[in-house]
């Protein structure tokens, strides 16, 4: 009954932690901007963002399982995470922007492959309980992104929205205190099964193209609007998580996830456009890949691992990796074009679908 409690409380987390980061996110292109950062910049800052993290997982998966210890590592990734948004109010260069959501992005990498593994080790099905804890996360996120909005709408300063986020996200470490260790002492090691998912997880993060890049593109018509639109993108994450988490138990997590994909190819190839509609139709594609990809890509890591903490964390060292290198090649396209940068990834997500459906 207690692990299945820890899922309720980690995702209460997770729902005031992004309640907190994704009223940042949802600025964020902008505040950069506001200082004079290239496509370059935003590129690589998109790269740390979704891969600097999934860098540090292994680490901390490979040590929670080899301690049996995951709560201490889940504490301090959420603290520091919670501390470097603070501070990044007071940026005023892309370099330090940069310093510190890198250590936010740290943060996030220590505490995810342990939180992942409690997830992974309560008495749910992987792909629900994964499900049930994205929706939550996005909940926050749709409220976050609400918020910005409000703040930009009423012409609140960019750098005081973060701090008034940061502030709310140090609410997210006290459902932690509650949470029960479900690890045990075991050693790390990976399986075949394992080992093929996490090579093939180097080519999924070539399809893991910042969201700023859709972000950027839709503020073509208004930075409000493309607010509007994210938070759009978050609500429909949001409510599809959890149903999509029950439909990936019961037809099969791959085969969901190929789906996913095709959704993300849709969406890129409806962003070339500047037009309402298709930037409407496009945000929602998105919002539908997350929902799946972000659950139930860690709910096959899950599944297929044989110490749960170092197979998830493997899995996201390898993802991260290439979604560093996907932003980077992402930003000197968008210096060109940013149509680019969504027909690439139009063509890589349509590769990534038929892969999946045919290895898993």
């Amino acid at each position: 009954m207690s692990e299945r409690r820890n899922v309720y409380l980690l995702s209460l987390t997770s729902f005031l932690n992004d309640l907190s980061s994704e009223t940042i996110l949802s600025i964020l292109p902008f505040f950069l901007k506001s200082f004079g950062a290239t496509f370059y910049g935003i590129g690589l800052i998109g790269g740390l963002i979704d891969g600097l993290g999934n860098i540090a997982k292994v680490f901390s998966g490979y040590v929670s399982d080899f301690f049996g210890k995951r709560k201490p590592l889940v504490f301090f990734g959420y603290f520091i995470s919670q501390v470097s948004k603070l501070c990044l109010s007071f940026s005023s260069s892309t370099l330090f922007a940069g310093a510190f959501i890198s250590i936010d992005r740290l943060g996030k990498g220590i505490r995810t492959a342990p939180r992942d593994a409690l997830i992974s080790e309560s008495k749910w099905k992987s792909g629900t309980a994964f499900g049930f804890h994205r929706a939550m996360d996005t909940f926050g996120a749709v409220i976050g992104s609400l918020i910005a909005l409000i703040l930009v709408f009423h012409g609140i300063k960019f750098s005081r929205a973060i701090v008034f986020a940061a502030l709310i996200g140090f609410l997210a470490i006290i459902p932690i205190i509650f949470v029960k260790e479900t690890g045990k002492i075991k050693k790390p090691v990976l399986g075949f099964k394992m080992k093929k998912y996490v090579a093939f997880a180097a080519f999924l993060g070539f399809c893991n193209v910042s969201y700023m890049f859709f972000m950027l593109k839709a503020a073509k018509l208004s930075i409000e609007l493309a607010i509007a639109l994210y938070l759009l993108f978050n609500v429909i994450y949001a409510l599809t998580s959890y149903p999509f988490g029950i439909l990936a138990d019961k037809i099969g997590k791959a085969k969901v996830l190929s789906l996913a994909y095709i959704m993300l190819s849709i969406s890129a190839i409806l962003m070339t456009r500047v037009n309402l509609i298709a930037f409407i139709l496009a945000f929602s594609f998105y919002g539908l890949f997350m929902a799946v990809a972000e659950a139930q890509q860690r709910a096959l890591a899950s599944d297929l691992s044989i110490s749960k903490g170092f197979g998830i964390g493997a899995f996201h060292f390898t993802y991260g990796t290439s979604t560093i290198l996907c932003n980077i090649l992402a930003g000197a396209m968008a210096s060109f074009s940013i149509n680019y940068v969504f027909v690439y990834l139009s063509i890589v997500a349509i590769f990534a679908s038929l892969l999946l459906e045919k290895n898993f």
